[in-house]
């Protein structure tokens, strides 16, 4: 038929596929009308608001007392370095004469031979003797010249008549001759080494069968009754000691050690400062003595060679708030929450930096809650909430 479509005509197929395309778009059409109208419907509310939870601490104010720590080695206040003041050869030494060994005042130590110096001690006795009878003899003399010349001179008599010059030599001879003897008693003395103090034996030169000359060495001694501690202080750290007419001398000191796994413990005092700067480390030395501890029986005071720390009491600092670090930011200024619970920031006064914490004053009031929580950026008026209460 002419009126026939010709199907496998290009005219034919363009059709075909417009009728397709718009059949396509009215059923999507009418699928998304009706989806629309029947499809789930998504529920409204509002956006939840995200509240910072941090930490807080209150701000009081309180007078806190410091303390300078620091740490040093405990030395004898006495050291003697004993010497020989007479020569001979060692005959007797004490079973004690070791290093450690320990002598009370006065104790022998050792002995040297002494043979040639009683020798001259009974020689120097001797010539006293005969100077105290020559001057015996010069006085009577002068008595029988001056009854002699009482009877027959005339005028007055000579001195050298009247024997005033012998007596004067006498006299001096005798003196002399004391000397000696006190002398002789002296090196006769000085062939025992007796310990100066009560003390303790560090090192010795000599021993039994040395021969001696005057000023040899004989030992290193430090006594067993005092001992001090020189410790370093900071030049900033000395500003926050006690300062008194005599700079910081009496300041309080606690020292402590472990000795046999047990912490003991002594008091002391600053008795002087070096009052010169160690130019390698920045620090003045403070010297402290040490005062025996009654409740320690085995250590009273500390062993010589010791090391030790020390816990300085300085001044006490007024009205100053103490921070966790934490709290203080870099600029020196920290965080506070006021009455609603928001952020302001707050500059604040450094008094001083401890180990853990910070002593502020200014720019705070008491009972002012301050951030220690970190918070990445801070926002002055944000709203924070506090840890462990209720939005």
């Amino acid at each position: 038929m002419l009126g026939q479509i010709n199907q496998s005509s290009p005219a034919g197929g363009a059709v075909i596929k417009v009728i397709a395309a718009l059949a396509v778009l009215l059923v999507g059409g009418a699928g998304m009308v009706w989806l629309k109208g029947h499809g789930p419907k998504a529920s409204k509310e509002d956006p939840t608001v995200v509240v910072p939870v941090v930490r807080v601490v209150r701000a009081e104010f309180f007078d806190k007392q410091l303390y300078v720590n620091t740490q040093g080695r405990v030395d004898p206040r006495i050291r003697t370095q004993a010497a020989a003041e007479v020569m001979g050869r060692v005959l007797r030494v004490s079973s004690k004469f070791k290093s450690g060994g320990q002598f009370a005042k006065g104790e022998v130590m050792l002995e040297m031979d002494g043979a040639d110096y009683v020798a001259a001690l009974a020689q120097a006795e001797s010539v006293l003797a005969d100077a105290r009878l020559s001057l015996e003899r010069e006085e009577a003399r002068a008595a029988q010249a001056r009854r002699d010349w009482k009877k027959l001179g005339r005028g007055d008599p000579s001195e050298l008549v009247l024997g005033i010059p012998q007596i004067v030599s006498a006299k001096a001879r005798v003196v002399a001759s004391q000397a000696a003897v006190d002398k002789a008693s002296r090196d006769l003395k000085r062939t025992k080494l007796r310990a100066p103090y009560d003390c303790l034996v560090e090192t010795i030169y000599t021993d039994l069968g040395s021969y001696i000359t005057p000023g040899a060495r004989l030992a290193d001694l430090y006594s067993t009754e005092a001992f001090e501690v020189r410790v370093p202080v900071t030049l900033e750290e000395f500003g926050y000691l006690e300062q008194g007419e005599g700079g910081v001398v009496g300041g309080d000191v606690t020292l402590q050690a472990s000795i046999g796994g047990k912490m003991r413990y002594w008091k002391g005092s600053i008795i002087r400062s070096e009052g010169r700067v160690d130019r390698s480390t920045m620090t003045m030395y403070q010297v402290v003595k040490i005062k025996p501890n009654p409740d320690e029986k085995l250590f009273p005071l500390p062993p010589s060679g010791l090391f030790v720390t020390a816990r300085i009491k300085g001044r006490v600092m007024s009205e100053v708030v103490e921070l966790p670090r934490a709290a203080l930011r870099e600029d020196q200024t920290v965080l506070v929450l006021d009455a609603e619970s928001r952020l302001r920031v707050v500059k604040v006064g450094i008094s001083r930096t401890l180990e853990k914490s910070v002593l502020v004053h200014g720019g705070v009031n008491a009972g002012d809650q301050i951030v220690i929580s970190p918070l990445e950026t801070p926002v002055v008026g944000m709203k924070l909430q506090i840890f462990n209460t209720k939005p």
